[in-house]
């Protein structure tokens, strides 16, 4: 159990670190290699984040596991799911 959580941290951080390299593609493209791609991914991930709200909606119990799942999409739900929330 503890080694699921500690895992789902490292790659929230990666998560993190990916939505940063959006976001600076966006704000100043000439920063980030490929920044296209990285804008498409953008979509990509608001989209998909956005059918697993639609999807799962009954697991979140407040706008903390919204803004939470919009950022971190399944790896949010898992975390909900060990947390026993959900």
């Amino acid at each position: 159990m503890m080694h699921a959580i500690q895992r789902l941290k490292i790659l929230k951080v990666i998560v993190s670190i990916v939505w940063l390299l959006i976001l600076v593609s966006v704000i100043e493209p000439l920063l980030v290699p490929f920044p296209q791609a990285f804008q498409w991914l953008g979509v990509f991930l608001v989209v998909s984040h956005m059918i697993e709200i639609l999807l799962f909606h009954k697991r979140m119990r407040g706008p903390g596991d919204y803004l939470l799942t919009m950022l971190f999409g399944a790896l949010q739900l898992k975390t909900i799911r060990i947390s026993g929330r959900g």
